[in-house]
């Protein structure tokens, strides 16, 4: 037990504050800052409160930096490791707490949530408290439960997705109508919470995605790949293994996590297929039960013939082995802050630079002596409004650092790859190529512009795009 924490202990807290800001990370970075300094919670933060105020509270004790804004989300994924492995010995068989224990100390995907300054950690902590409260037997803390979920509402709205498992076990007959009637007061408390912290946000944000304005849409069959890639299939292999030995077990244990681990991704699944983006993250409230159905399937596996269960947990861990290694090499992140360096040495003063992840760009930009003032920083690709056919014609140089990435996958939209690759010559490329094995490339991609064009041929409409709707 000692050596499976000590493991997940250093996986997690390795360049814990080596790693620059990333992604979504970015906004932890300002918001908190604003909290620290006394102003009103930034727009958006209040509907997910609980992982800042923990974010808050280590950069107060500690001084501001990368570090303290992701140990909460590192203590927090050691301490979901320490409940699955020790809290409901009870309910659990000794095999089926190892086994989960073991797969989410060594999951790339857990891991990475354990280094990210947002609220991943902790709602998966929250999460897993619940779930296992809410398993039957002696250690079966109802109370506890509701409120492990209302903290897993409070670090995202996505929490609520795990109350239809709490809930289920209550209304198998003979049903009784108390615990009823209290989940049903849980629930509203929930939602009364949401729409009290509420400042906007989470309505726009729901708005924009059921009118498939988000930017980042995801499609079913990117948020099925995703979590497959990130689960891992022989994890997903031993959780249908552990199907049957779940529904076998008491009956409230086994509709907890078949609603969990069936009923809740089926619901994500329709409105994806719906045309509504999901995203993975959306399924983390639900990880906890995931990974104690693998464990149901490890035990199975291992009634039948211990070398047969020793032969796949090896084979579930031997998949994780090249995203771990790459995450051990980069923290599975862009390096924005080689990447500022890398233009600090080859750019020229006065030179327009447009940068995916722009926010996060200029601030390892600012930190770095002599940069003050010395790019004009723009957004990669520029918003719909912005004449590309600008950046060609200037009389300053230009630049274009982009995520290797997305420029692959499409992310960027036609014509702002079609411009790229017609006016402009890749120069460098920062980061590390990923291991063998591994999907995801951290890697930017610098262009520079070939030459300076004044007039540029208008392009020809998409067929598929109608006049007046395609970008500018």
């Amino acid at each position: 037990m000692v050596a499976l924490l000590l493991v997940a202990a250093a996986l997690r807290i390795h360049a814990l504050g080596r790693w620059s800001l990333d992604g979504d990370e970015i906004y932890s970075w300002y918001d908190v800052q604003s909290l620290l300094a006394g102003a009103p919670w930034p727009f958006g933060a209040r509907s997910h409160p609980l992982g800042y105020l923990l974010m808050a509270a280590s950069a107060h004790l500690l001084g501001f930096s990368e570090f303290s804004l992701r140990l909460p989300s590192a203590v927090c994924g050691l301490a979901a490791v320490a409940l699955l492995l020790c809290l409901r010995r009870d309910a659990l068989p000794r095999g089926v707490a190892w086994s989960a224990a073991t797969l989410a100390a060594c999951s790339p995907w857990l891991l990475y949530d354990a280094q990210n300054a947002r609220f991943y950690a902790p709602q998966l902590l929250c999460a897993t408290a619940a779930t296992l409260w809410a398993l039957p037997g002696v250690g079966c803390r109802p109370r506890l439960a509701t409120a492990a979920w209302l903290g897993a509402v409070l670090c995202h709205p996505t929490g609520l997705l795990l109350g239809p498992a709490l809930v289920a076990p209550l209304l198998l007959p003979p049903v009784r109508w108390r615990p009823v009637g209290g989940a049903a007061a849980a629930v509203g408390a929930g939602l009364a919470l949401l729409w009290l912290l509420d400042d906007g946000a989470l309505h726009e944000v729901i708005l924009r995605v059921v009118e498939r304005r988000d930017p980042g849409r995801y499609d079913v069959v990117h948020f099925v790949a995703g979590l497959g890639y990130n689960l891992g299939p022989l994890v997903g292999l031993l959780a249908l293994l552990g199907l049957p030995g779940a529904w076998r077990a008491p009956r409230a244990h086994g509709a907890t996590l078949w609603v969990a681990c069936v009923v809740c991704p089926a619901v994500l699944l329709l409105v994806g297929l719906a045309g509504i983006s999901m995203h993975q993250r959306y399924a983390t409230p639900l990880l906890p039960a995931m990974l104690l159905l693998a464990g149901w399937g490890w035990e199975a596996a291992r009634r039948r013939s211990v070398a047969l269960a020793g032969g796949l947990l090896a084979l579930a861990l031997l998949a994780y082995a090249p995203m771990l290694a790459a995450h051990l090499r980069d923290g599975n992140r862009h390096d924005v802050r080689a990447l500022a360096g890398w233009f600090l040495e080859h750019a020229g003063p006065g030179d327009i630079v447009l940068v995916d992840e722009h926010a996060a760009f200029d601030l390892y930009l600012s930190r770095q002596a002599g940069s003050s003032d010395r790019f004009s920083i723009e957004e990669a690709p520029p918003p719909a409004d912005h004449a590309l056919a600008s950046f060609l014609g200037n009389r300053r140089e230009v630049w274009v650092a982009v995520k290797t990435s997305r420029l692959g996958g499409g992310a960027y939209g036609t014509e702002f790859t079609t411009w790229l690759s017609t006016y402009f010559t890749e120069t460098a490329t920062v980061g590390l190529a990923p291991p063998a094995l591994v999907r995801h490339d951290n890697r930017y991609r610098i262009f520079k512009r070939t030459q300076r064009i004044l007039k540029v041929p208008p392009a020809e409409p998409s067929p598929t795009t109608s006049p007046g709707n395609g970008r500018r």
